[in-house]
């Protein structure tokens, strides 16, 4: 019974994931034809006031101070019309206000949906605007982020991230999108796998192994189609072309197969 009551728990969110938060931001909607003019009123709207000093805007998030700069907009025209995908990048200054800078480090991470409405933007959805991501105390970069159509009128990002340890490199892609007026984390997925720092020279064989994620929105009438690892390179030679990776409705996460991982010599 409790299975079948959190089957139609999640069903109920998938559906809706495309309903607005309906608050009214200070945002004009047509600060969207200026560039300068949108980020200066979006970052002010979720951060506050910009510091001169630190260049850039100082808000709160999780136990301290955040500061937090633009980093990606993506506009995309629905039948509501067009929705901004807006994507905040920054760090959590230390004591002496600068970047902390180690390994396990992370960014933060500022994610919001906004629609327009008469003259000023909606707010649809959002994540804490404090989420961490990354390493070395920022975020991946800009180029790491897509917006895509992960289903039926619905979008969301990938964001691609990797770490080196002792010769060995890992990585893959992040999915982020809105259940609800909540933006959220839908998994991990691994894309890429390689023993460059470790091999040859008599180490020991070199291998690399490379997937690139890709959308199939157009093979559901879901909210969340399954995505599709496309193989790119490969030192196995019977490394499979192509892994669906589906979303587990349970979960609310896209789950990678364990042939995927296998793909990756894991």
């Amino acid at each position: 019974m409790y299975k079948i009551c959190l089957f139609f728990l999640m069903s109920a969110l998938l559906q809706i994931g495309s309903v607005q938060a309906g608050t009214l931001t200070s945002i004009p909607s047509s600060a969207v034809e200026n560039p300068k003019a949108f980020w200066a009123a979006v970052m002010e709207e979720f951060y506050g006031r910009y510091d001169k000093r630190l260049k850039c805007w100082v808000g709160s998030g999780g136990s301290g101070k955040i500061c937090m700069r633009p980093h990606l907009l993506a506009s995309v025209p629905g039948a509501a019309g067009l929705t901004h995908y807006v994507a905040m990048s920054g760090y959590a200054p230390t004591s002496d206000g600068g970047r902390a800078d180690c390994h396990a480090c992370s960014g933060k991470l500022g994610l919001v949906m906004l629609r327009g409405e008469s003259t000023h933007l909606t707010l649809v959805a959002r994540n804490s605007l404090a989420e961490d991501a990354g390493s070395w105390g920022a975020t991946p970069s800009e180029e790491a982020f897509r917006v895509v159509r992960l289903g039926q009128g619905n979008h969301g990002w990938l964001m691609e991230s990797g770490y080196t340890g002792q010769g060995y490199t890992e990585g893959g892609v992040t999915v982020f999108a809105a259940i609800g007026d909540k933006i959220v984390d839908l998994g991990f997925i691994p894309t890429h796998s390689d023993n460059g720092g470790t091999c040859g020279d008599g180490i020991g064989p070199c291998y690399v192994h490379t997937y690139e994620i890709l959308t199939d929105p157009d093979k559901t009438t879901a909210a969340f189609g399954d995505l599709l690892a496309r193989k790119v390179e490969s030192t196995n030679a019977d490394a499979p072309a192509m892994v669906r990776v589906p979303f587990a409705q349970d979960e609310l996460k896209y789950v990678a197969p364990d042939c995927l991982d296998a793909a990756l010599g894991k």
